[in-house]
């Protein structure tokens, strides 16, 4: 009998501390601070409370005790690009198919992730490479495989975030995929120079960009790649057989670069300095969109030319079938063979991608009232066969050939 009372004041104890516990958790979980007179802050979670914390009935399912007690809000998402890689380099790497690269870390608000690298050569779009990538704290290094042996590539890279971000692409370098053991050649293959004072002028219309160069060293078989960066990408946007390209397409993103490298049939210069466009007509602006400009009423082309061996000289008459003046234009066609080539032109601003020509007027030549015409022309090049073009437009209108 005497063992009983300590029994009974045990029992009473442990239930007076659970009631202590229910009665603290529910502190908790309702979110309440310490009475008047405790101290300030947040309140501990118990040992016991640790993980989820049960919430009030109107809030919707469990939640992080820690949330529950800051009431902090989720952390905002993750929009910030890396910055863009510079300095990127060429390496010689000894290994059959094999270019090496290297260039300085990007930076990121959170981390940087990984690089992307994107390779071009001869006839194809730039298209995502194979690399084994190596990131020190001041110099990532690339050996970038599956390549064609002793082939001259142009490569650019593009750093990522864990967020999905992309970087602005870098900018251009030149390396040659290593052959081993290498190609004899005998004399050894002729060198493309770098181009020089690369200049970007605003083109005819808005959506156009003009370029010149100075070119060093170039043969009757040169030809000038003319590349630009967007935000995202680049891009070849011209294969000149002169230091210039008079018409070259941008879009509406606010500023455009651009680099030219010196080709023949199987060597690539290094990429020149770059050169900026500042567009005046971003998007939103539909002027920024040469296929949104005005189209004449009507207009008639006529196309005569003459041809020799491997040559000829083209006569291009436009003329303004409508009842209203034509102030402004830009002549479109394309070579049916694409082995016909613009060499150099007069009375427009000439340029050539693939078969697709684009004329654009001179200034002087600007308007064309109607009933008039207007003739301009220009020498080209050609295998042997020169069909002529069968099919003609003015601003992205149609006109009747003839």
């Amino acid at each position: 009998m005497l063992l009983s009372r300590p029994r009974r004041a045990t029992a009473r104890g442990l239930l007076l501390g659970a009631c202590a516990a229910t009665a603290a958790a529910a502190v908790l979980a309702a979110g309440l601070t310490p009475a008047s007179g405790a101290a300030s802050g947040p309140v501990p979670v118990p040992a016991a409370a640790s993980g989820t914390v049960p919430v009030p009935v109107a809030a919707s399912g469990p939640q992080p005790a820690a949330a529950v007690l800051s009431g902090m809000a989720p952390a905002a998402a993750d929009t910030t690009p890396p910055s863009e890689p510079t300095g990127l380099t060429p390496r010689t790497i000894y290994r059959n198919g094999v270019a090496g690269l290297s260039w300085t870390p990007s930076t990121d608000d959170v981390a940087v992730t990984g690089y992307e690298i994107y390779a071009w050569s001869f006839g194809s779009p730039f298209a995502r490479a194979q690399a084994q990538i190596t990131t020190t704290a001041t110099q990532v290094s690339a050996q970038v495989t599956d390549l064609t042996p002793d082939r001259a590539y142009l490569f650019y890279v593009v750093a990522t975030d864990a967020a999905g971000n992309r970087s602005v692409p870098s900018l251009l370098a030149m390396n040659r995929a290593m052959a081993e053991p290498p190609i004899p050649s005998s004399p050894g293959p002729w060198t493309p120079q770098t181009p020089t004072n690369l200049r970007v002028f605003d083109g005819a219309e808005p959506g156009w960009v003009a370029l010149q160069w100075t070119p060093i060293g170039a043969t009757n078989t040169t030809h000038w790649p003319v590349l630009r960066r967007s935000s995202t990408v680049w891009n070849v946007v011209d294969d000149s057989p002169l230091p210039r390209t008079l018409s070259v397409p941008i879009g509406g993103e606010a500023t455009y670069t651009f680099q030219v490298v010196q080709r023949d049939e199987a060597n690539l210069s290094a990429p020149s300095d770059p050169a900026t466009y500042v567009n005046p007509y971003p998007s939103p602006s539909p002027s920024a969109t040469p296929s949104e400009t005005p189209a004449p009423a009507t207009c008639a082309v006529g196309y005569r030319a003459k041809s020799w061996t491997t040559g000829f000289t083209a006569d291009v008459t436009i003329k303004n079938t409508g009842t209203t003046a034509v102030s402004g234009w830009r002549l479109g066609f394309a070579f049916p063979l694409a082995t016909q080539r613009l060499a150099f032109g007069w009375s427009a601003t000439w340029a050539q991608s693939g078969t697709n020509v684009t004329a654009a007027d001179a200034g002087w030549n600007k308007t064309i009232k109607p009933g008039k015409s207007i003739t301009i022309g220009f020498n080209g090049k050609h295998s042997g066969t020169n069909p002529a073009p069968t099919a003609f437009t003015l601003n992205g209108a149609a006109c009747t050939a003839g």
